[in-house]
């Protein structure tokens, strides 16, 4: 990992600033569902009231993530990544004193606006400024600081809520994605100065950016709408995972709930590990295409397997570590592709497009798989993960296959 640590050194407050974004980010996100029985029984709502804050938060993130894209390609990623940690922090403040449940469904719609920034200003400043020998390392970064961010989240506001209350802990929270947002106004100009300077040198990336027109023509072209169906696919096989895989291997696999939650944590702490990894071998090779198909393919098989095998407890951790370990490969990969398929000029867009993709997948696959448990079908979890894999598999060939031929 010494190439990562040669990448921070490099690009460290590019990285430092982009990735504290990234990483609060993912804190929003994973900041109520903690809280939600300290929410039910104080504000004496139901649980399935507390859920649909976070189907809002989905919806309207997904709905403004590509005009968002739009407007970073024209305004630039830094101010953006500053506005949605100023609107997303200021709305869990909000939260955090909302005095009835129909507040904290304003303030989920706020947080959910301001949320859709983060990934198409991100992706579009890390384009845009880092060198493309470090290109996927940067990336591997990112994403990383977003797995951490998820991972951190639950363990503090449970902490917080213990220690002060739970209206105290969304206050601290919000705080603490404010003083991100005056830190990265503060150092702002490491951004925008590295920004200008690749576009002075660089031609093909437009100060200019194409009409609305044109662009939602570049969106709507088959690598993109394959790379869409990608992050789809890849959203739905990691959403499910997450939220049913325990139940499902204890109807399965006869896993007691505690194995069963090891191997969810193998899976959660292999994929960070190969998400880093994942990194070193996107820029290592051009091949990013094949690191996806062999990755999903391997994943997929295990998946049929899991579903149709009884195997020893053990096992079954080993196995879930290494789909963890091979879909946290596939990340770095996958960016590298939507910046090879974006448009000139276009970095944000493509990225606010394909990363809709993410909350198509994460609305969609708990729903399913919660009713396939519920029918007594849990082995058709692990089946729809797996057609989902080859559903992955498949737009990446059609995408390149594409791009290929336009190139001949």
């Amino acid at each position: 990992m010494s190439s990562i640590a040669m990448t921070i050194k490099q690009d460290g407050p590019i990285l430092a600033l982009v990735c504290s974004g990234h990483f609060m980010s993912h804190v929003f996100i994973l900041c109520l569902p903690p809280l939600f029985p300290l929410l039910h029984d104080e504000l004496g709502v139901s649980f399935a009231a507390l859920g649909l804050l976070l189907t809002v938060f989905y919806v309207c993130s997904g709905m403004v993530q590509i005009p968002v894209g739009f407007l970073v390609d024209r305004w630039g990623g830094p101010i953006a990544v500053i506005c949605g940690l100023a609107l997303e922090g200021g709305a869990i403040i909000f939260m955090g004193v909302a005095p009835e449940y129909v507040f904290l469904f304003v303030f989920a719609i706020i947080a959910g606006i301001g949320h859709s920034v983060f990934h198409p200003a991100g992706y579009m400043i890390l384009s845009s400024t880092i060198a493309q020998d470090r290109m996927g390392k940067a990336f591997s970064l990112h994403t990383f600081a977003g797995h951490l961010g998820s991972a951190a989240a639950p363990a503090m506001l449970i902490f917080l809520a213990a220690m002060v209350g739970w209206r105290y802990a969304l206050i601290a929270v919000g705080t603490m994605g404010l003083m991100v947002m005056l830190a990265v106004l503060s150092q702002r100009q490491h951004l925008t100065g590295a920004i200008q300077a690749r576009m002075d040198s660089q031609e093909k990336l437009r100060k200019d950016p194409a009409p609305v027109k044109d662009g939602l023509a570049q969106m709507l072209s088959i690598p993109m709408l394959m790379m869409f169906l990608f992050f789809v696919a890849t959203s739905f096989t990691s959403s499910g995972i997450q939220s049913f895989s325990i139940a499902a291997l204890g109807s399965i696999q006869g896993m007691p709930l505690s194995m069963a939650g090891m191997a969810l944590t193998g899976y959660l702490f292999a994929s960070s590990i190969g998400v880093l990894a994942g990194g070193v071998l996107a820029d290592w090779t051009r091949h990013h295409d094949r690191v996806a198909i062999i990755a999903f393919t391997a994943t997929g098989l295990i998946m049929i397997l899991l579903g149709s095998i009884s195997f020893s407890l053990v096992l079954v951790i080993v196995l879930f570590t290494v789909i963890g370990f091979a879909q946290g490969l596939v990340r770095p990969a996958r960016d590298m592709m939507v910046k090879a398929a974006a448009p000139p000029g276009g970095m944000g867009k493509a990225f606010g497009f394909v990363t809709t993709g993410i909350a198509v997948g994460g609305a969609v696959a708990p729903i399913l798989f919660g009713w396939l448990v519920d029918l007594g079908r849990a082995e058709w979890v692990f089946y729809i993960i797996a057609a989902f894999m080859v559903l992955g598999v498949l737009s990446v060939v059609v995408g390149q296959s594409t791009r290929s031929l336009k190139e001949a």
